[in-house]
């Protein structure tokens, strides 16, 4: 990368515009999340999930496109125009970075994000999730019931099954919930896949840490899986975890 007319490098400048981004970021959702929770309480909670979600895809487009004409951030994203219209059905990803959530729900159709918990009592983005129907997966039980009928009411899921960030490459151990809401409704799971070579916001790495700049992400639609009769959800997890494996080299765990 650091022969390309594009990277920045991590020099001195660089790095400013490394934490100016990463400023920029928290300073728009920290100011987005409180004014969406106040717009969701005067709309006495009748404010739709999908509006919520078409107001955060439009804040999460407006980032992306600072950060590209910043000079911190090369995307490439291929098929996802496709999925517009896509109602339903349940998007996995592969999580390498903590940014590749937001590129995703900036390019995706309406769709409901699974989150941990924890992150919902967090200030920057609760006010935010709460407007968008966001779903928590704190417990099994409690986030396939959500998933459900999420997914009967007509509305996306966007799941990251490994959990949390990529700590063992290509990819962590499914967790089997979406897998069972899969199963119980019959909804396609799309995988999404996310490649990113640097370390900038992967797990454990400090924010302050210097990054190789325009951090470069490439996201592209992958295969379409559907539950055959008499697969369970372990089983329908598992293939679609062995898929990544391949698609990203890492072979069939």
């Amino acid at each position: 990368m650091a022969g390309t007319s594009e990277c920045c490098g991590t020099g001195v400048f660089s790095y400013f515009g490394q934490l100016v981004a990463t400023a920029v970021f928290f300073v728009v959702s920290g100011l987005a999340s409180p004014l969406l929770w106040v717009v969701w309480k005067v709309s006495c909670g009748k404010l739709s999930a999908e509006s919520g979600q078409r107001i955060l895809r439009g804040l999460f487009r407006l980032y992306v496109w600072w950060m590209k004409i910043s000079g911190m951030l090369h995307l490439e994203v291929s098929g996802l125009d496709e999925l517009q219209d896509l109602r339903g059905a349940i998007l996995v990803s592969n999580h390498p970075a903590l940014l590749d959530a937001f590129f995703l729900l900036a390019h995706l159709p309406p769709s409901a994000c699974v989150m941990r918990a924890g992150l919902l009592r967090n200030p920057v983005l609760s006010g935010s999730s709460l407007a968008a129907g966001y779903v928590t997966n704190d417990s099994g039980p409690g986030f396939v019931r959500q998933g459900i009928k999420k997914i009967l009411a007509g509305e996306n899921l966007l799941v990251f099954p490994e959990g949390t960030r990529t700590v063992s490459p290509p990819v962590n151990s499914f967790k089997n919930g979406f897998a069972l809401v899969a199963v119980r409704t019959g909804a396609p799971v799309r995988a999404l896949v996310v490649e990113y070579h640097g370390t900038h916001l992967t797990k454990g790495v400090s924010l302050f840490t210097p990054a190789d700049v325009p951090l470069r992400f490439k996201i592209r639609v992958g295969k379409v899986f559907q539950a055959v009769s008499g697969e369970s959800a372990p089983e329908f997890s598992h293939r679609i975890e062995s898929w990544y494996r391949e698609e990203l080299g890492g072979g069939v765990g």
